[in-house]
């Protein structure tokens, strides 16, 4: 009798030697979530569990940034598996911030646009820093301001001022991210916008821009015209006040 030919036969073979000849970007989706299970499930067919990966959670990247208990609640998941694919965006952080180095040059908007999304497009909650820099663009220090969606504004300024004092820098860049994907500014970042250009005038610190980091695109203050305005704005409110002062 003929032997039938199992068309799976030696499957996860000729996926390796496509991976080792043209990396992870020649697979699709499903397929890279398939390849990463073999290891963890070695005994199963994985491109099933990777389908009702995507089906479940939309994208490679979302399955990437769930949860191991999400995670092991599809059908064919085991918990090693889970907590496998669920470090997988703590590692990308990782990298991407090592391959930078301690103290990147950040000159370009590409550049910081770079910097930035090496470690928040992944957050899953919003965080709000200040980047401070050298008159070159190269990175002095990095600090969180706080956390949430909080709109105490007048709070973080007071910690923006603080930090600018302590670290004696001239320059900064504010950066947060939105873990809802959206990158356009709520009104609560553009309050907070408003007083960081005042209190960063007074200081003769100079705002280089405000950016919003999202999973769909970003969003420049600078590049909107916004900074600029609220900075005429608040020269025109000092100019206004002294002429008072002096009628």
């Amino acid at each position: 009798m003929e032997k039938k030919i199992n068309p799976h036969e030696n499957h996860r073979a000729r996926m390796r030697a496509r991976v080792k000849l043209s990396s992870l970007d020649s697979l699709s989706e499903h397929e890279v979530l398939e390849y990463l299970l073999y290891p963890f499930i070695p005994r199963r067919d994985t491109n099933g569990i990777a389908h009702e990966l995507i089906a479940k959670f939309g994208s490679l990247s979302a399955v990437l940034d769930s949860d191991c208990n999400a995670l092991t609640a599809v059908k064919g998941m085991t918990e090693n598996a889970a907590l496998y694919l669920s470090s997988m965006s703590a590692l990308a952080r990782r990298y991407n911030s090592g391959k930078m180095g301690e103290r990147p040059k950040l000159e370009t908007r590409e550049q910081i646009l770079e910097y930035l999304k090496s470690f928040m497009t992944t957050l899953e909650e919003e965080r709000i820093y200040a980047i401070c820099v050298d008159s070159a663009g190269r990175l002095k220090q990095r600090c969180e301001l706080g956390k949430g969606d909080s709109d105490d504004c007048k709070l973080r300024v007071k910690e923006l001022v603080m930090l600018c004092q302590n670290s004696q820098t001239r320059y900064v860049y504010l950066a947060h991210n939105h873990p809802s994907g959206d990158a356009s500014p709520s009104r609560e970042d553009i309050e907070f916008t408003k007083w960081a250009v005042a209190a960063l005038e007074i200081m003769e610190v100079l705002l280089i821009d405000h950016i919003i980091i999202a999973k769909n695109g970003h969003y420049s203050f600078l590049q909107d015209g916004r900074l600029d305005e609220y900075r005429k704005s608040y020269r025109r409110f000092v100019d206004d006040a002294g002429k008072r002062r002096h009628e």
